[in-house]
């Protein structure tokens, strides 16, 4: 089921994709009045073509101006020779239909028609005559000049040949080509043919009849034609296009299958790790190509997997190692209350069992309150808790109240002078939390010294806490930030602590984008380094 509406969503991505590639591209290959090629092929002809012609029109009108209405037409013959393409006189009544161009020639403006040819027009002077100019040539003028001395020579041939014959040698030519030619007398043309015949008498003319199609009429006796019905040119021109046509049809939808279908593919798997991985089965991954087009989501994708079983992982092991903590405080509170309720325990135990009540209280109670700031620590950094201030100056504060509550100590405290009055945009409470920490773990193993320093090396912070104490084994310098890590020595065992002290600096420093890491220590005991960079008012949570 899973596999058929894959496919379902595969096709319908393809046939949405394909209609957004085919309809706009059908759109500007068709013809019509809606197209933005045409429309844009008629602005830049015109463009280019009016200022070209202008001074033509000019120099022709001129010259017509200047010699009787009489003589136009006789004139226009006579330039018309030198011009490639049909020059000719027309009426303003042509185009009267058309008020697009009407207008404008009324005005003796020179007027572009998109036509075939395309063509220039300029009413002459204030006459209702109008000056015609093609720029190109049109198909039925083409296939004129393509078939005109292929007919010259038929008409020859046949001329050599008795009329009675005519007919069957027409035949017999029909059959032989692509094309039909007739005999055709005056009263078998249409009026379209008769009026072309009239402007061309005694010549082979070409015009398009009213199928749409061109027809040559080719003169051979009196009142007798050739008549050639070029249905090739329309049926080759057709085959071709749709040819055309279905080769990039194929080619493009080919393009997209090859480009559509790895797409599929990768997203289906995707979805089905994503699925897998939702019913709990953690150690799943995207697989995609680098050269994929999701393979920045599968990457994605697979670092959200990590940080998830990275995080179950971790508060799994918090929770067994807290049930585990839970347990020692617990059982003594249980064995405290069973003595105290015992009778005959004397009142020096009792004093001795309340005592033992309490310190299992207070064991429990920081026990709680260290799991509840990994907890909030662990989260991702809330940038509310960020803002300027001058951190060596409240540090310098803690450091002499910490010396206040450990006279048998000697601690010394080295800033930066350039660090005494500088601002900087941090968590002041939390980052101050990693001080004291320290500052605690450090007196805990002290035996006369702790020296706390604060620099900035340029890049970045870097607050150091080390004591004259036994020191921690460089194995350990990465499991110790580890929560509930302790190292088994007579001095931790002596005094309370569960492991959260280390873990909760490295979370803090991880909400100022820098580490907590063990350093050499210059006393021989343990040294532990805070380090972050310089961050900016306008950090956002995305950043940190």
């Amino acid at each position: 089921m899973r596999l058929f509406l894959g496919d379902f969503t595969m096709i319908r991505a393809f046939a949405i994709l394909w209609l957004a590639v085919f309809v706009p591209t059908t759109l500007l290959i068709i013809p019509s009045g809606v197209n933005p090629v045409l429309k844009l092929n008629e602005q830049f002809s015109e463009d280019f073509y009016k200022p070209i012609y202008r001074v033509n029109f000019e120099v022709l009108s001129k010259k017509l101006l200047q010699q009787p209405t009489t003589q136009w037409q006789q004139t226009i013959d006579h330039y018309a020779k030198i011009f490639a393409y049909p020059v000719k006189l027309q009426t303003l009544a042509d185009y009267q239909a058309d008020k697009a161009i009407y207008a404008p020639l009324q005005q003796g403006q020179v007027t572009f028609l998109y036509a075939d040819p395309m063509a220039l027009l300029q009413r002459v002077g204030d006459s209702d005559q109008v000056l015609y100019i093609a720029l190109n040539e049109s198909t039925e003028h083409a296939v004129l000049n393509q078939a005109k001395g292929t007919l010259s020579l038929a008409i020859e041939d046949l001329r050599q040949l008795p009329k009675s014959e005519w007919q069957n040698t027409l035949a017999q030519t029909n059959a032989k080509l692509p094309i039909h030619i007739s005999l055709t007398n005056e009263t078998q043309l249409s009026e379209t043919a008769k009026l072309t015949l009239l402007n061309s008498p005694n010549e082979i003319v070409s015009y398009i009849n009213d199928e749409g199609r061109v027809e040559l009429l080719a003169p051979i006796d009196d009142g007798l034609w050739l008549r050639v019905q070029d249905n090739l040119s329309q049926a080759v021109q057709l085959k071709l296009s749709t040819t055309i046509a279905l080769m990039f049809f194929l080619l493009i939808s080919l393009a997209l299958i090859l480009w559509v279908y790895p797409l599929w593919r990768d997203l289906t798997r995707l979805v089905a790790t994503a699925t897998e991985f939702g019913q709990g089965k953690l150690s799943q991954r995207a697989r995609a190509s680098k050269l994929s087009v999701v393979s920045q989501l599968s990457d994605s994708f697979n670092n959200m997997a990590d940080n998830i079983e990275s995080l179950i992982a971790r508060q799994r092991e918090l929770t067994n190692a807290v049930a585990h903590d839970l347990r020692t405080p617990l059982y003594r509170l249980r064995f405290a209350i069973e003595m105290l309720e015992d009778p005959h325990t004397s009142d020096a135990q009792k004093e001795k069992y309340q005592r033992a009540l309490h310190t299992s209280i207070d064991d429990l109670d920081h026990l709680i309150n260290q799991n509840l700031l990994l907890s909030r620590y662990n989260r991702i950094a809330d940038i509310t808790h960020f803002s300027q201030c001058c951190f060596a100056r409240e540090l310098l504060n803690e450091i002499d109240d910490f010396k206040l509550q450990h006279p048998d100590l000697d601690i010394q405290f080295y800033c930066s002078p350039d660090l005494k009055q500088h601002r900087m945009f941090i968590d002041s409470k939390g980052l101050m939390r990693a001080v004291k920490n320290l500052l605690t773990n450090a007196s805990r193993f002290a035996q006369n010294t702790i020296i706390v320093s604060f620099k900035y090396s340029g890049t970045a912070f870097h607050i150091t806490v080390e004591d004259d104490g036994q020191g921690v084994p460089d194995e350990h310098a990465e499991r110790i930030f580890e929560p509930f890590t302790q190292l088994d020595n007579q001095a931790r065992s002596s005094e309370k602590g569960h492991g959260l002290g280390l873990a909760i600096v490295k979370q803090i420093m991880l909400w100022h984008k820098g580490n907590a890491k063990m350093v050499s220590s210059t006393l021989g005991g343990a040294a532990f380094e805070l380090q972050w960079p310089e961050l900016h008012p306008n950090t956002t949570e995305n950043e940190l």
